[in-house]
């Protein structure tokens, strides 16, 4: 018998899945909370993203859109944390929510979850999730061991109730107690959220998104509250898009099984064949053009790996290297800018102002950490679990936002000058940066020295300005910071993956006129804190998240928006400040 029900449990939108609910995280619906599943059980994700930087650099063929619309987005899910709670005060049981799914009855047990949510087994009343979860640092997560607390800490065979119980003179942990059938007295949660009270018990190596449960772990356990913000932290790479053959490289993903087939078959004969059929008179000009980027095609699988670095001089290129204007590709542009005359009493600090009035983002999920950010700007972070599609061609989901920003290129004489006047205190910021990159174990890829703090402080400054007049949240608003021997720029922007594009705001600021009011009252906000002057004298240092005199009341945004989540800022490299021996960049325009 089928049996055809709802089974719709939650909405999230695509940017979502990729920033902050992606497989592995504890996700809020309405009546339960939820985990999605690895990718390799995303039967319904079909439509392909292809941007080649991003592909070579991550190692994959391709990139699957997250499924957005109609039943053909549906994602599958699993409720997790397993353990819930009675809300009836008189019952209060702690099950595990498996146990209800037993029986001849599986399928109207299943109906009406999904129509009401979880039930308690003994009083029917509606059931939330458990509070707790274990994590360890291989990033596993499994249910809080409510048995092995409520017998003492001890492993035990048991199948007697579980009773959640408050003696209500206090709103700690200490006024909660668990109580199994089989013991005298209930177990107080006094400690349930401190790793050294797990002595006895060990990670059992589970990954829920992935179905696997008894895996071999052996490691500590951390305890975690279910809702907090260190139980998921996503692994996310993005790339600024400028391909004039996306369209091409898709096609040829999409068909490559058949291609394969037909010229194993047949040679180019079986090709030309093919090209009739399904090609002609659509994106190829004619057979020897689809010859030949089938070709090419072909040769890219196997081409020289990229780092980042290179893909954001690849980006800096785009960005700089035309005069007046320019459309990629010219008919339905993913990218379209124009540069704006730099007032004389600007060109001292800037080369170029840009404003971009439209351009393609592609974010693409690798997989997450628990307990810690993973490491930035690699191609493999370390100790991040990887998504798994479970197939020969390798995939990863992403999506894809269009909107609009500012493109401001630095002064390379002005800078290598500057930089010269600041030597001591940009090697100061030099050393506490390699010796936080060591202690993490992670993989130093750019040095990050005064130009780049000065560089990541004056967007913040910017973001916060642009936020009062733009339309956008400053947690709209995003950054790209470029800056090597090479490179000295900064990109804000803003998109939505959600909708074709944004709504001017942004890039209205890019004019010249509106570009100096909006840079005038940046820096002139950054001169004073409110916290000044314990802010106006802070040190770099690691215990400061690598940071000089910046402070949330000054200079920093949303972590969502900031490329390296708060650190390595300074308002003393940008303006001048109170008892500051350090000469700012921009000297003499303020």
């Amino acid at each position: 018998m089928v049996v055809k029900m709802k089974n719709k449990v939650g909405e999230i939108r695509p940017g979502q899945l990729i920033t902050t609910f992606g497989p592995g995280a504890i996700i809020d619906s309405v009546n339960d909370s939820l985990m999605i599943l690895d990718i390799l059980y995303w039967d319904k994700a079909k439509d392909i993203i292809y941007d080649k930087n991003l592909a070579n650099f991550l190692g994959k063929h391709y990139f699957k859109k997250v499924p957005a619309t109609g039943e053909k987005a549906d994602l599958p899910v699993i409720p997790f944390p397993f353990y819930h709670e009675c809300s009836n005060t008189k019952c209060r049981q702690l099950f595990d929510i498996r146990d209800n799914f037993s029986g001849s009855d599986y399928c109207e047990k299943i109906r009406e979850y999904l129509e009401k949510g979880p039930r308690c087994p003994s009083c029917n009343w509606k059931a939330h999730p458990a509070r707790f979860v274990l994590s360890c640092e291989d990033n596993h997560l499994e249910d809080f061991p409510w048995k092995w607390w409520a017998h003492g800490k001890k492993h035990k065979e048991c199948n007697g109730r579980l009773i959640l119980s408050s003696a209500g003179d206090s709103s700690g942990l200490e006024s909660l107690s668990v109580k199994c059938e089989c013991m005298e007295s209930g177990k107080s949660l006094r400690g349930a959220l401190d790793p050294k009270s797990f002595k006895g018990y060990k990670c059992r190596g589970s990954h829920p998104h992935k179905l696997e449960f008894n895996g071999e772990c052996g490691k500590d356990v951390i305890p975690l509250q279910r809702g907090a913000s260190n139980v998921y932290f996503a692994a996310i790479r993005s790339a600024i898009s400028f391909s004039n053959d996306s369209h091409i490289k898709e096609l040829l993903i999409k068909h490559q099984n058949a291609l394969i087939q037909w010229e194993q078959k047949r040679g180019e004969n079986g090709l030309k064949d093919y090209y009739e059929v399904n090609f002609e008179g659509k994106v190829f000009k004619d057979f020897n053009h689809f010859y030949n980027e089938w070709i090419r095609f072909k040769g890219n699988k196997s081409g020289e790996k990229l780092n980042y670095k290179q893909i954001k001089e690849f980006e800096y290129e785009k960005f700089t290297g035309f005069k007046d204007k320019i459309k990629i590709p010219k008919e339905n542009p993913e990218f379209e800018a124009e540069v704006q005359p730099v007032p004389i009493e600007l060109q001292r600090y800037f080369s170029k102002i840009i404003k971009v009035h439209r351009l393609k983002e592609i974010m693409v999920l690798l997989g997450f950490m628990r307990n810690e950010s993973p490491e930035p700007e690699v191609e493999n972070p370390k100790e991040i679990v990887w998504l798994e599609s479970g197939t020969e061609e390798k995939w990863l989901p992403a999506v894809e936002t269009f909107g609009e920003g500012i493109f401001i290129e630095f002064n390379r004489e002005t800078v290598n000058s500057w930089l010269q006047s600041v030597e001591d205190k940009s090697k100061k910021f030099s050393a506490v940066y390699d010796r936080w990159i060591e202690k993490k174990g992670w993989t130093k890829l750019e040095d990050r020295n005064a130009l780049y703090v000065m560089m990541h402080t004056l967007s913040h400054l910017l973001i916060k300005q642009l936020s009062l007049k733009s339309g956008y949240s400053s947690v709209a608003i995003k950054e790209r910071i470029y800056c090597s021997e090479t490179m000295a720029g900064i990109l804000l922007y803003t998109g939505s993956a959600d909708q074709e594009g944004t709504l001017g705001g942004l890039v209205e600021m890019g004019s010249i006129d509106k570009f100096r009011e909006i840079l005038d009252e940046a820096l002139e906000e950054a001169m004073f804190c409110t916290n000044d002057p314990v802010c106006s004298n802070l040190e770099v240092d690691e215990e400061n998240d690598l940071n000089g005199s910046a402070c949330f009341a000054c200079s920093m945004i949303s972590e969502t928006s900031c490329e390296v989540g708060n650190r390595l800022l300074d308002r003393s490299l940008v303006v001048p400040l109170q008892d500051s021996m350090i000469k700012p960049y921009f000297d003499g325009l303020i």
